[in-house]
């Protein structure tokens, strides 16, 4: 596949339209659109702005699975470590500071992942390294 990269302006709409897609549809119609999308190696904003992603070892589009790690279980780690964060910090002090504190650190965190559009040179998140994922635009 002889794809070029995703500008960084296009990942970054691709990650506010999946935010407002998942907040326009409760989740329930997001994740059942992702189902069907998954298997093309597209997200819904991915599928409406036509990007794909790519594994890095095959060249081929991302399976079910692959897209699953990427999205489902990072996802989840987040909201994991979220809870995590702010049920320790209340459980040790009530007064707010340390949740305040520990969910900037969750933010933060998140905030890196996607920066990663805009820092590095091949335009992915940590998401897409860790998940072996390269997004690129979709052949004409």
């Amino acid at each position: 596949m002889n794809s070029l990269p995703v500008s960084p302006t296009r990942r970054f709409t691709a990650w506010v339209l999946e935010i407002v897609l998942i907040s326009g549809t409760a989740y329930i119609g997001w994740f059942i659109w992702s189902l069907i999308t998954w298997g093309k190696g597209q997200t819904p904003a991915q599928n409406l702005l036509r990007i794909i992603s790519i594994n890095e070892t095959t060249g081929a589009p991302a399976k079910r699975p692959q897209m699953f790690i990427r999205f489902f279980l990072i996802f989840t780690a987040y909201w994991i470590a979220y809870f995590a964060v702010s049920n320790i910090a209340y459980a040790i002090n009530p007064s707010g500071i340390l949740l305040a504190t520990g969910i900037l650190l969750v933010v933060a965190l998140h905030l890196f992942d996607i920066s990663g559009i805009v820092r590095r040179s091949d335009h992915r998140r940590l998401a897409d390294v860790v998940s072996g994922i390269a997004v690129k635009e979709m052949d004409r």
